[in-house]
């Protein structure tokens, strides 16, 4: 409760009570799981909030949240895809549950980490319990070749509900506001914090004449570009620099695999989960982002948790989110050649071992403790839009 003189008046000298602060994600799997479990991991410790999480019983890593105890408000969905309509009759029992835990917690703000599916037909109660609701939009447009891009005109709608929209780049946040979705004034530039699937360890280049080892970490869709990953590894074997790719992630490979099979890369195409992408940062020197479009990138996001350099294509936020010849080196086109220039860049002594001591360095600029502070403040009404 607040401090109070003899008189019952608030004490101005006293310190603010922590506020109420829901952080909320009810998707089933991907890297927003992890975003959402580390969000969490940060607020509970973070002393200027009270903090609750509500996850969905069927993420895949629904055991992990069973660590916040009584802070959690854990809720059914749905498995499968379908089940966005075939489960439907859950959605009075959601808000009904959201309301009360509001209600009961004294929440005063609910934040979406990424618009659920039944985002918009649940969310208007957090209105009706007296809080702000505050939702995360992580692309402006839908990917080409997402296969859940037919649901982002739905999650969209909770966007126009909500007080406060939070995105992860400027270039999402001039996309939304240059074509009228939402006011500049309700828009809020954060940026996208690190994620640790593994530790920070110090790296090293290779040593005894050991090749550069390239990542290509992620879900394999058409806007990746690991084609043009590909055609940038064929290059620089033939200007005689030893390069060896690994390529992680499901989704079709298409003619890529013949040429992947070529290059005696490593691949593992199938989902991989929490720990198995942990591996994989650790045994690689830098992770390629050759997307021809994007946002920002939790790919990204995951190898500055574990140290290690990026190498992106200058589309989107990627620029905004890479700091070339700091945290990585963005190439000057979205073309192999480019992409090319910019590994030697990152391979030629000592700008490896400079980068990775960058990213050890300013970690804190990145890191989930800040991004909560910060995401929690534009909940509470305190935080400055764009």
């Amino acid at each position: 409760m607040p401090q109070v003189d003899a008189s019952g008046r608030r004490d101005p000298s006293a310190p603010d009570e922590p506020q109420g602060v829901m952080f909320l994600y009810w998707g089933r799997r991907g890297a927003l799981s992890q975003f959402a479990l580390e969000a969490g991991r940060s607020a509970v410790i973070e002393p200027s909030i009270r903090a609750a999480i509500s996850v969905s019983r069927q993420n895949e890593l629904f055991g992990a949240f069973a660590e916040f105890g009584g802070a959690l408000l854990a809720v059914d969905t749905f498995a499968r895809g379908h089940g966005a309509i075939t489960q439907a009759w859950r959605i009075p029992i959601l808000r009904r549950q959201l309301w009360q835990r509001l209600r009961a917690d004294r929440i005063r703000a609910v934040i979406d980490l990424m618009p659920h599916v039944w985002s918009p037909f649940v969310m208007p109660v957090v209105h009706d319990a007296g809080a702000r609701y505050v939702t995360v939009v992580h692309d402006a447009d839908p990917h080409p070749g997402d296969p859940t891009q037919w649901a982002k005109p739905i999650t969209d709608l909770a966007m126009r509900q909500a007080d406060a929209v939070v995105t992860l780049s400027a270039s999402v946040a001039g996309k939304l506001v240059a074509g009228g979705r939402v006011p500049a004034g309700k828009v809020h530039t954060l940026f996208h914090p690190d994620l640790g699937y593994t530790h920070a360890s110090g790296r090293e280049g290779p040593v005894n004449g050991r090749p550069w080892r390239l990542l290509f970490l992620g879900r394999i869709m058409p806007y990746k570009g690991l084609p043009l990953c590909i055609e940038m590894v064929e290059l620089l074997r033939s200007e005689g620099i030893a390069v060896e790719l690994g390529v992680f992630g499901e989704g079709p490979l298409g003619a890529s695999a013949q040429r992947l099979e070529g290059l005696g890369a490593e691949v593992v195409n199938r989902w991989l989960g929490a720990k198995e992408i942990g591996a994989a940062l650790q045994r690689y020197d830098a992770a390629v982002l050759s997307y021809v479009e994007a946002s920002q990138s939790g790919v990204a996001a995951a190898a500055f948790g574990a140290g290690m350099p990026v190498i992106a294509t200058p589309v989107g936020g990627l620029g905004e989110q890479v700091q070339d010849n700091v945290t990585g080196v963005v190439a000057a086109a979205v073309d192999a050649r480019a992409l090319a220039e910019a590994a030697k860049r990152l391979f030629a002594l000592p700008c490896h071992a400079a980068i990775c001591g960058n990213i050890r360095q300013r970690s804190a600029d990145r890191s989930m403790a800040r991004f909560v502070r910060d995401i929690a403040s534009v909940g509470l009404g305190r935080h400055d839009g764009l």
